[in-house]
């Protein structure tokens, strides 16, 4: 079927150019768009914009190549067009709202720096209501997949605030409460704690089978290598800590810490789950 539809659209095109002039390039790449066909539709798209640099329609036709390249997962290029979009858009209004979707895609990408840079200028310079509540709303989900809790609390608020919408103000000021009082665990205690006594930074974090398995087999290393010493056997004392004690005393510690800092991102995903699940709730109560 979609074979048949690729085929009545180029039909299409070859029958009916002379009767609709340059537009009909532009129609073309939409039908394509819309049946998922989007290595066609960035062609045609492309193509219209190479015949008509100058219309109002250009910046359109970016915009439009953009999401066809985001619906490819092409991030990369998806951006390049939707910049192209803001900069060739006819009017303010359109040029800030392209700037929304460049956001989003920096978002989508993980390029929060950026994407938070661009939301702060429209919402400190945007004169129109629903562009600044859309990108309070995003600059809010950029600072959550950075699990910058304080800030995206702030940008939420601003976003409920100029929606007129406080239904969810307690439960999203829950959420956050909830978010910036976990029981994180301290990289640098973990460290320190196993540099001691091997084992206890990966107790700390919760990770009782590996702490002892690193107690364990350090405090044996640690045996034999006083073992041969005693015996006057340095030689053996030393490949003992060379090979054995150095990698797995140094890999404890190691560990420690990078288990600390795989708790902490665990909790962080669990808070920013459940913040991304409400604002979808809100999302869907809005429509």
């Amino acid at each position: 079927m979609r074979i048949l539809n690729r085929s009545y659209l180029y039909f299409l095109t070859l029958f009916t150019i002379p009767l609709c002039g340059k537009d009909i390039v532009l129609d073309l790449a939409d039908r394509f768009f819309d049946l998922e066909f989007y290595d066609e539709a960035i062609t045609e798209y492309k193509r219209y914009i190479h015949f008509n640099t100058a219309t109002g329609e250009v910046s359109y036709a970016y915009y439009k190549i953009g999401l066809a390249y985001r619906n490819k997962y092409n991030l990369k290029k998806s951006l390049e067009a939707l910049e192209a979009s803001a900069q060739s858009a006819i009017s303010d209004s359109i040029r800030e709202e392209r700037k929304i979707d460049v956001a989003v895609t920096c978002i989508a990408e993980g390029r929060y720096d950026k994407a938070k840079f661009i939301l702060l200028k429209l919402i400190s310079f945007s004169k129109i209501v629903e562009i600044r509540r859309k990108a309070s709303l995003f600059l809010g989900v950029a600072h959550i997949y950075c699990y910058e809790w304080e800030s995206a609390k702030e940008a939420l608020g601003t976003y409920f605030e100029e929606a007129g919408d406080t239904s969810f103000v307690h439960t999203v000021d829950s959420l956050f409460s909830s978010a910036e009082n976990k029981n994180y665990k301290s990289p640098t205690t973990a460290r320190w704690l196993s540099t001691f006594v091997p084992g206890t930074g990966q107790m700390y974090t919760g990770n009782v089978g590996n702490g002892v398995n690193a107690l364990l087999i350090n405090g044996a290393n640690i045996y034999f290598i006083i073992y041969k010493l005693l015996k006057e056997e340095y030689g053996n004392a030393y490949l003992i800590y060379f090979f054995l004690f150095r990698r797995y005393y140094f890999g404890n510690i190691y560990y420690a810490r990078k288990e600390a800092i795989d708790y902490n991102r665990r909790l962080n995903e669990q808070a920013a789950d459940s913040l991304f699940n409400l604002l979808k709730t809100m999302e869907k109560q809005a429509r």
